[in-house]
């Protein structure tokens, strides 16, 4: 019992990888289930290695290439060309030439933390949704000064009456 309810439970996702990959087509018109699989997957891998064996046969930097590819990959991992750069005593010379840096940094790190409730504080997060807010009340008092500083030009630029 425990094992048809597995079956079916595996019926069900391959049904659903198969609309995944076919769609809306017709999957039995591309697979027949009556007829056996024209080249298999191992045939035809086996064919293209043959065929690539069959070129690079007699060639001697290819085949020199093939050889070396082992070593070639170790060459590209960047961990082992950071071993080939740096020694173990000038990774800890550039350590401690740092040690003043390091220091600055963790220092800053530890003010950072010591102060994490006050920068995820609710005000904070707010401040971008205020700043429109800021910036209209920046131009609305821009506007007041430049109306009050024309204010008194204007009044100095009238002619003042004399009481005689």
């Amino acid at each position: 019992m425990a094992d048809t309810v597995q079956l079916d439970g595996v019926e069900k996702r391959i049904s659903a990888l198969e609309s995944i990959v076919f769609g809306n087509a017709d999957k039995d018109a591309l697979y027949p289930k009556d007829k056996p699989p024209r080249i298999q997957c191992i045939e035809s891998l086996l064919a293209l290695q043959t065929k690539i064996l069959a070129s690079v046969d007699g060639k001697k930097k290819t085949e020199q290439v093939f050889a070396n590819l082992p070593q070639l990959r170790q060459y590209m991992d960047p961990a082992y060309t950071d071993e080939l750069i740096l020694s173990d005593e000038a990774k800890s010379e550039i350590v401690l030439a740092e040690e003043d840096f390091l220091n600055r940094m963790a220092s800053q790190l530890q003010v950072i933390k010591e102060n994490e409730g006050a920068i995820n504080s609710e005000h904070v997060r707010n401040v971008p949704k205020l700043s429109e807010k800021l910036q209209e009340l920046s131009k609305i008092q821009i506007k007041q000064q430049w109306d009050e500083e024309l204010t008194r030009l204007e009044m100095a630029s009238k002619p003042k009456k004399s009481d005689s």
